[in-house]
């Protein structure tokens, strides 16, 4: 059965039975039969209401058939099928497909996961049109004066001379009795309703200026145009030092698609982003635009999707689960800061969005660009091998050379509240020359420990093996790891003393301490904390590009591609702690961290200054750091890798386990293993604890997979899940405890 035949919709069938996926953790799809009154052909990728246990569930048409291997007269019938089309394109179909092979994943929650929820809960997959008064020819001409005993109709009629049409919108904030009034004067037949299908709002465009690209630039545009005119599946990784202008070589390559009238997914790591780079999008091209991230509330979501799949939306911006967006005529695939972490999902089906996007590009036959200025091994190995193309920003765009990045040792210089006396003179030299600082602390809160001097027992969560985090303004004990939060005590919960005293340094810490120093400063924190309100995330990073903050202090949250042109100078306050991590991606992921945000310090006119405070001057680790030598390290890590081979070499997956008791957790996996028939070349370790062990109050243990072919790995894991499901030993143990499969895991937590 093909997806797609020549309007099936209105032609006759035998066939009576459908296949259905549903939302639920079981990797199979469910026979039910075809409505009586449905006198037409069901499409492959349609949505379907179907009764499922003493629920009601919207499904996924995957099949239509003749014929079920359950007995026919035991099949429920579906109680209704809400499309008569398919809401997936032919490549997206196959991508998810392929992704519920690759994860090993519910094909119920694949499907689910690609719709909005608007569409999971069964709603038309076009939104609703939108309901608009207009005046009519009685209400311009008839006499104002006939409404002097009805306000209320009069003010409306005003608003309306001013403006129109109008919506409900415009109306609530006049009188919570505006409807009546509406009522009255439509009898009245000065105004009537109209009814108006959704589209994007027009806006108001000027041409930009033409921007000369450096040489560098050009040629991967050059290069690009090639990929882009053979109207075939490439992948390409632009790799560019920070303030290469990566961006302006992603607009070169969207501008041609757009002339040949098709449409661009640009992701990008992290909601904080799209701000900026919506507006930069919207200032270069007269197309229209929609974003897709979990900001959104279900009714926004929906209307980007809907507009997207429809073609009206030329360009489509997002966050990792933007590869599920609909397309009518995809022609290229642009992921901006491909090493991010942020693009494989942690939950749920935990795909990995770069990997999901260039199969994605595959199927539509498009190039797909990666753009990093510290890409991930994976991506970087792939390149040095031949399989992606790359391309070689190696200078900043402005000319300005790379940041200076200096070591502060700190076995010489202690610091104060997170800061050394060389970092401070720094802070004081940057401000005198009216430049901006950043300074980068991954930790929020006031400190990460309460300690006690007595009996020297720090206040740990009583649901995690971690310590509560102070947050002195809040007067708040919180654990960063499950959510739970109390009231800061001054007496030790086990000997009662009062000698408490906060240890380490959180951001708000060094914040308060900022503002000491540098009174006439303005200081600017970013972090979690102090973004949690919708919004405030864009407006505190506009703040910070507009010059209106001083010193910035921040997590990770000002480390991923922001443009801030006033910065000249960054500080790194806490550069150890990735140095001897038991995760073995955790020195790859801080020299992203270390070189990103460097990569903000003297993007414009002066050669910016970075300085990292380090109790391990010496570490070999500093000295490519330095000299903003990635490929260096990469090669470095690379044959560190080969040699273990651990990943881009080997392959692993992790199954994960978690349970209100530590033994259940554990004889799950040890049971898990010993059901498992390794193929040849797979290694199953043993089971073992967590790093952190006890989350939530639940307690955690993993088992490891590796091997150095990836599809003995996946065969041996498919195999263990169709035995769990079909031995009833088996799936007595997995319901009894809370259990997750991770393929290729991106932490190992």
């Amino acid at each position: 059965m093909t997806l797609f035949e020549n309007d099936p919709r209105f032609t006759p069938s035998r066939d009576h039975i459908i296949a259905v996926s549903v939302p639920v953790p079981l990797r199979q799809n469910f026979d039910f039969l075809v409505p009586d009154e449905i006198r037409f052909k069901p499409t492959v990728g349609a949505r379907v209401k179907v009764p499922f246990g003493n629920r009601k569930l919207i499904g996924t048409i995957q099949e239509i058939k003749s014929s079920s291997d359950f007995d026919e007269k035991k099949l429920k019938k579906a109680i209704s099928i809400i499309d008569d089309q398919s809401l997936f394109e032919a490549p997206l179909w196959n991508t998810l497909h392929w992704l519920t092979r690759y994860y090993l994943a519910p094909i119920g929650e694949v499907m689910d996961s690609a719709m909005p929820v608007a569409l999971r809960q069964g709603i038309n997959s076009e939104p609703a049109s939108k309901q608009s008064w207009v005046l009519t020819d009685h209400g311009r001409s008839a006499s104002m004066d006939e409404l002097n005993r009805a306000p209320l109709q009069l003010a409306i009629i005003e608003r309306f001379m001013r403006n129109s049409p109008l919506t409900a919108n415009d109306f609530k904030a006049t009188a919570s009795s505006w409807r009546q009034a509406i009522g009255a004067l439509t009898k009245k037949g000065w105004v009537k309703q109209t009814t108006n299908k959704p589209t994007l709002p027009k806006r108001d465009f000027t041409p930009p200026r033409e921007l000369t690209l450096t040489g560098q630039q050009q040629a991967a545009v050059t290069s690009l145009e090639v990929s882009l005119a053979a109207q075939k599946f490439s992948c390409t990784l632009l790799h560019g030092v920070t303030g290469s202008g990566k961006t302006e070589v992603y607009f070169s390559a969207m501008e041609l698609v757009l002339n040949a009238q098709q449409q661009v997914l640009l992701l990008v790591p992290e909601i904080g982003l799209t701000p900026q780079l919506i507006d930069r999008v919207e200032k270069r091209f007269n197309h229209a635009v929609v974003v897709m991230h979990s900001a959104l509330n279900d009714n926004e979501r929906h209307a980007a999707w809907w507009h997207a799949s429809q073609g009206s939306a030329r360009i489509v911006i997002g966050t990792r689960s933007a590869v599920f967006s609909s397309f009518k005529n995809l022609g290229l695939i642009i992921i901006d800061e491909e090493h991010d972490a942020s693009f494989k999902q942690q939950d749920g089906i935990r795909y990995q969005a770069r990997d999901v996007a260039i199969y994605r590009a595959k199927q539509h036959n498009v190039p797909i660009i990666l753009g990093s200025a510290t890409p991930s091994l994976e991506t970087y190995l792939n390149a040095k091998n031949g399989r992606f193309t790359l391309l070689s920003l190696s200078e900043r765009a402005t000319k300005v050379n790379l940041p200076k990045i200096q070591l502060i040792d700190l076995n010489v210089q202690p610091t104060n509240d997170g800061l050394s006396p060389a970092m401070l003179e720094a802070i004081k030299e940057t401000l005198t020359r009216g430049k901006q600082v950043i300074l980068f602390l991954n930790r929020r809160g006031y400190a990460p420990v309460l300690y006690c001097k007595d009996c020297k027992q720090a206040a740990k969560c009583h649901r995690c093996d971690s310590y509560l985090t102070l947050h002195r303004r809040a007067n708040r004990l919180r654990c960063h790891h499950c959510g739970f939060e109390g009231q800061i005590q001054s007496n030790c919960g086990h000997c009662k003393s009062t000698e408490m005293v906060d240890v380490g340094e959180g951001t708000q810490r060094v914040e308060d301490a900022l503002l000491l120093r540098f009174p006439q400063a303005t200081v600017l924190r970013i972090d979690r904390d102090s973004t949690r309100r919708k919004g405030e995330l864009a407006h505190v990073l506009e703040k910070a590009r507009s010059g209106e903050a001083d010193i910035l202090i921040g997590t990770q949250l000002i480390t991923k591609g922001h443009d801030f042109p006033d910065v000249g100078m960054v500080g790194i306050l806490e550069a150890d702690q990735g140095l001897y991590s038991t995760d073995f991606r955790a020195s790859e992921s801080l020299f992203q961290q270390i070189l990103q945000v460097s990569g903000r310090a003297g993007r414009r006119d002066d050669i910016g200054h970075v300085f990292i405070q380090t109790r391990f001057p010496d570490n070999p680790f500093f000295d490519k750091i330095t000299s903003h030598d990635f490929n260096g390290f990469a090669d470095d890590l690379l044959l560190q890798r080969q040699a273990a081979q651990f990943p881009p070499y080997g392959f692993f997956a992790l199954l994960r386990c978690e349970s209100v008791h530590q033994s259940k957790s554990l004889q799950f996996l040890r049971k898990a293993k010993q059901d498992m028939m390794p193929r040849e070349g797979v290694w199953i370790m043993d089971a073992i604890p967590a790093p952190m062990e006890r989350r939530a109050g639940k307690y955690r243990t993993q088992l490891l997979l590796c091997s150095n072919q990836r599809s003995a790995l996946n065969n041996t894991l498919a195999e263990w899940l169709y035995f769990t499901a079909t031995n009833s030993e088996a799936k007595k143990q997995a319901n009894a405890v809370r259990w997750s499969l991770d393929i290729d895991p991106q932490d190992h937590f």
